[in-house]
């Protein structure tokens, strides 16, 4: 018995001695038993906010939100230590669970007819990050995956008066509440923003304009919207409606197949061009429809060309400059998206702002080799983090 007291007390004194820094740790009582009991892996726990900035969006949208929280091995061991935070913004599949789970992807995949599958891991998502921290260099932080669903799929994270305030969610709402909640650094040295795809402009744009928030940022796949092709997701639009016996578009589940175009549509333009007085869908579309063909209306796709990246990048010179990680690449297969992404690249290149540009192949396709590259991009932020000892 005295054999096991002693061996408890130099347990207890090893990790108060290797976990000990100058933030004082917040109540912890709320987190479950078994979940403080865990030593030797990471976890995910789950919480719900109320988001303010949802209130009375023209949606429908639930104002309710699951917030998935990795937290780090040590979070449990160490009780006195305070990490860094990585956030996660999701695109398609659109949903707070995008990383967790498989089946989304499949109907991802198959409704957007891509020509490759995502690299899900086959040891699951949680097995996966840990292995990160583990064995590949990334450093332990807590990260953060909000759900950002609107009604037709991911939110651009911007503030619109038809989908809600995301971007006011994320940077306002969001961080006090995981500041207050968890054992984080609240300085924006020790915080960091990633995403794909919709939540890849939404990181970088986030990142920019808030650099007192974010100080890092890593995207991935950052999509863009020039006029070819919003010419070629109208003449798709149809196609699609023929397909499903029924226009525009369907409400989106993770776990169904969906109307990608028509979707994506509506959503880029409830986003961009919001109209609360042009029901059903409260926006206007960048094209009109003259003997069957489409035609870009101007002063509309002006509108949306001001609040693209190649634009944003431009606005915001001086936040981008501020931040001290710029990471986002592309797959060489990427459609649309390489030759923008390549210019954007350049574009920073010529205003002198630190950056790194990658991309990739094999098949460099929108979500191939996603995990592999979402990997890379969380070792990269989270060694970027300084010491806070």
């Amino acid at each position: 018995m005295k054999t096991k007291i002693l061996i408890l007390v130099l347990f207890s004194i090893f990790f108060l001695t290797a976990c000990q820094d100058e933030f004082e740790a917040p109540d912890t009582a709320a987190f479950l038993p078994e979940k403080a009991a865990i030593a030797g892996e990471g976890t995910i726990v789950t919480e719900m906010m109320h988001v303010k900035a949802l209130e009375g969006n023209l949606l429908g949208d639930p104002v309710d939100r699951m917030i998935r929280v990795y937290l780090p091995k040590s979070y449990y061991t160490c009780p006195e230590k305070h990490f860094p935070v990585i956030y996660f913004l999701h695109g398609t599949p659109a949903w707070g669970g995008m990383l967790m789970e498989p089946e989304p992807y499949e109907f991802f995949y198959l409704s957007a007819q891509l020509p490759a599958r995502v690299d899900f891991p086959e040891e699951g998502f949680l097995p996966w990050l840990n292995n990160l921290v583990d064995n590949e260099g990334m450093k332990e932080a807590i990260i953060v995956m909000p759900d950002a669903q609107t009604k037709y799929g991911p939110s651009l994270y911007v503030n619109s008066s038809v989908e809600g305030n995301y971007e006011d969610y994320i940077v306002n709402e969001l961080v006090s509440f995981i500041d207050q909640k968890y054992r984080t650094i609240p300085h924006f040295n020790w915080r960091a923003i990633s995403g794909h795809c919709a939540g890849a402009i939404g990181s970088l744009n986030i990142a920019m304009k808030h650099p007192k928030v974010f100080r890092y940022v890593g995207a991935l796949s950052p999509s863009h919207f020039p006029e070819p092709l919003i010419l070629f997701m109208a003449n798709v639009m149809a196609v699609e409606d023929e397909m499903w016996g029924v226009e525009g578009p369907l409400p989106y589940d993770p776990f169904a197949p969906f109307k990608f175009i028509n979707n994506g549509a509506v959503m880029l333009a409830q986003a961009w061009l919001p109209n609360p007085d042009n029901p059903p869908y409260y926006c206007d579309l960048p094209v009109e429809f003259i003997d069957g063909e489409p035609v870009i209306i101007p002063e509309l796709m002006e509108k949306v060309n001001e609040q693209g990246l190649l634009a944003m990048v431009q606005k915001h010179r001086i936040g981008l400059k501020q931040l001290k990680e710029v990471y986002f690449d592309c797959g060489v297969n990427d459609n649309f998206y390489i030759e923008a992404n390549t210019m954007m690249h350049e574009q920073l290149d010529a205003m002198n702002v630190k950056h790194q540009f990658e991309t990739y192949d094999n098949p460099g396709t929108h979500i191939s080799n996603l995990y592999d590259r979402l990997g890379k991009a969380w070792i990269l932020l989270s060694n970027d983090f300084p010491d806070h000892e």
